[in-house]
């Protein structure tokens, strides 16, 4: 369609006053016409001083930040020290464990417009941890992927690598630990590349909790004591203590006390040094039930009694809900029954509300435990049928809870779309009726801006996909080295293996031929020494005295020995496992036994008659407690 010259300027002088809008003094970002001159430099050292003391003093940087949005809102909108002052405030709360302010603080940075790439995908990695200590564990997958995703655009390792850590927590939180594990060790390549001591040893630790999760408690002692000796440079830090807690956990776990003790105090120190909330009141509990079990009840009751308080005051019912759980262990071991009932019903009620099944099951159990040490049969039976009951219907109550909520999720998604819908419908017939004249001019406006966003987007679009592709390369080149280099080993070891497995065969066969040769020549100078033909009787005696006594040295069963325990390690202990009282003989029939020689060679071998060994085999059969139809060869060759 063709416009003539006086259409063309009468759509002209319609859109000149938008033009001139667009282009005034007033729409330029980061200044006010009439206002006060914004303090950039001020502005800038605040948000400096907050990123630098948020790990040590997050309160001193939460103050500065709020100094700093403060002076921003009063005399300026610029957009991107709007942005980091909104982000560090959110940062600080999340240190100090509150953790609804701190996703307040992050969706502000998210309503900045034209959000700076680093700092967008910053934000959305900590919302991902906020909404994993808030048990949202989907939104919290969801905001680790879009972190994920913008780090890896910009090729940001340090911000891969805080991604997976996060994102593995996020799994370990919802049971899911070979996921967890996978994203943990894939962070531990990176950290160990770049040579981050401080995030190498946090990973140490969550790698430990995993371990115990999967009640691999000795590989996840190792991990956290890898964790203590990396962090012990950074003991102002949050991850120094928390790993610090954690191996007191295991202790505590072990009934070790004192040990848990020592470890809980060090934690909460450092916890108090950095100010984070919820690691004080966790400290504070866990070195309350501590004292409980040192028979210091009364000491250990003021600690519960601080932590139930601090986790009421932070909104953290389900933690509240375990401390006073904790308070009633403690009046049970006491025997004050009726402040133990009175607690363990107060958490009981909280746990409930919350619907923290762990609490719940844990309250009944001790309610249960209470009335039987009471002597209060009765009720403890009525409290156990109630514990049985809850703990039958823990499965179907959550399969039924996960139902509603997606229900209540889908309702609610439906609901926001047909609102958003008759909205935009409304918007629209307004516009039609008002403004047509200047949507015909918007159209060809947005139809121009349209086009010139779809280059841009295209453009955009090849750029990541060559970095995708440049990414997925290197990690099938990294891949592809470790299986190699995976397989180069295990070929060395097979090798090895069979080295040594013809080493022993080797030897087992000399010693039987060296027997045998000897058992010959004994056998011989016994004919002579028989005839009357031998004309030096004392000599041929001392030469078979020296042949025995070849036929009965241990130095080539200690040669064999050395041999056999390098290719069937711990063998000979899981024996005195079985019997501690077995003899060497015993040892070395079982030895030939695993190598699966006939009787005949096993004769040879232990210069005995195949009568005796049968007598030999049979004695040690009795010895290895097998009964008569049990197969003595399979038992030892499957030890």
């Amino acid at each position: 369609m063709k416009l003539n010259l006086p259409v063309l300027v009468f759509i002209l002088l319609l859109s000149a006053p938008m033009l001139s809008f667009a282009f005034s003094s007033e729409a330029v970002t980061g200044q006010r016409t009439g206002g006060d001159t914004l303090p950039v430099e001020e502005v800038k050292a605040l948000i400096r001083e907050a990123k630098s003391q948020v790990d040590t003093l997050p309160r001193k940087a939460l103050a500065n930040a709020q100094k700093a949005i403060g002076l921003l809102q009063k005399t300026g909108n610029n957009k991107q020290l709007l942005s980091e002052a909104y982000f560090e405030a959110g940062y600080a709360y999340n240190i100090l464990g509150k953790t609804d302010s701190s996703v307040i603080w992050f969706n502000k940075v998210l309503s900045v417009p034209d959000l700076d790439a680093d700092i967008k995908a910053r934000t959305f990695d900590l919302l991902g941890i906020n909404y994993r200590k808030l048990g949202d564990y989907q939104r919290a997958h969801q905001y680790a992927d879009k972190a994920l995703k913008i780090y890896r655009s910009i090729n940001d390792s340090a911000g891969i690598i805080k991604t997976l850590i996060n994102d593995a927590r996020v799994y370990n939180s919802n049971g899911n630990h070979k996921k967890a594990m996978h994203l943990y060790f894939k962070a531990l390549d990176y950290t160990e590349k770049v040579k981050d001591t401080l995030k190498t040893g946090q990973l140490y630790g969550w790698i430990a909790n995993v371990y115990m999760d999967i009640d691999n408690d000795s590989i996840g002692k190792i991990y956290y004591r890898k964790a203590i000796r990396k962090l012990k440079f950074y003991k102002s830090s949050c991850s120094y203590a928390d790993n610090l807690n954690n191996y007191g956990i295991v202790f505590y776990d072990e009934e070790a006390y004192d040990s848990a003790l020592f470890y809980f105090l060090k934690a909460l120190d450092v916890y108090q040094k950095v100010g984070q909330t919820d690691g004080i009141a966790a400290g504070y509990q866990n070195i309350g039930i501590s004292y409980v079990f040192l028979n210091r009840a009364d000491e250990g009751l003021k600690y519960l009694f601080r932590a139930a308080k601090m986790f009421k005051d932070l909104n953290l019912p389900r933690d509240q809900a375990s401390a006073l759980v904790d308070v009633g262990r403690a009046y049970i071991e006491m025997n004050r029954f009726d402040s133990a009932g009175y607690y363990l019903h107060k958490a009981l009620d909280i746990s409930t509300s919350v619907r923290h099944a762990f609490s719940t099951k844990e309250a009944l159990r001790l309610l249960y435990k209470m009335n039987e040490k009471a002597g209060n049969y009765k009720q403890a039976l009525s409290d156990y049928k109630n514990y049985m009951a809850f703990k039958d219907s823990i499965d179907s109550r959550e399969m039924k809870e996960n139902l509603q909520e997606l229900e209540v999720k889908y309702q609610t998604a439906r609901r926001e779309q047909e609102i958003l819908k008759l909205k935009e419908r409304e918007l629209l017939d307004k516009a039609q009726k008002k403004l047509l004249i200047v949507g015909i001019v918007g159209l060809v406006f947005a139809f121009g801006l349209t086009v010139w966003l779809i280059l841009l987007r295209r453009k955009k679009d090849l750029v990541i996909q060559r970095q995708k592709i440049l990414v997925y390369r290197n990690e099938q080149a990294l891949a592809k080295a470790e299986l190699e280099k995976k397989q180069t080993h295990e070929k060395q070891m097979q090798n090895e293996l069979e080295y040594k497995t013809k080493q022993l065969a080797t030897h087992a066969l000399n010693m039987m031929q060296k027997n045998k040769l000897l058992q010959d020549i004994k056998n011989d100078i016994e004919e002579r020494l028989n005839s009357s033909d031998c004309k030096s009787p004392a000599t041929m005696k001392q030469v078979k005295q020296r042949i025995q006594q070849g036929l009965n040295v241990d130095k080539d069963w200690d040669v064999f020995k050395l041999y056999f325990e390098q290719v069937n390690q711990d063998f000979f202990k899981k024996l005195k496992e079985v019997n501690p009282h077995l003899t060497a003989n015993d040892f070395r029939l079982a030895a030939l036994i695993k190598l699966n020689m006939s009787i005949k060679e096993m004769a040879s071998v232990l210069n005995i008659s195949p009568d005796s060994l049968k007598n030999a085999r049979y004695r040690l059969k009795k010895k290895l407690n097998l009964k008569e139809e049990e197969n003595m060869n399979a038992f030892i060759r499957d030890l």
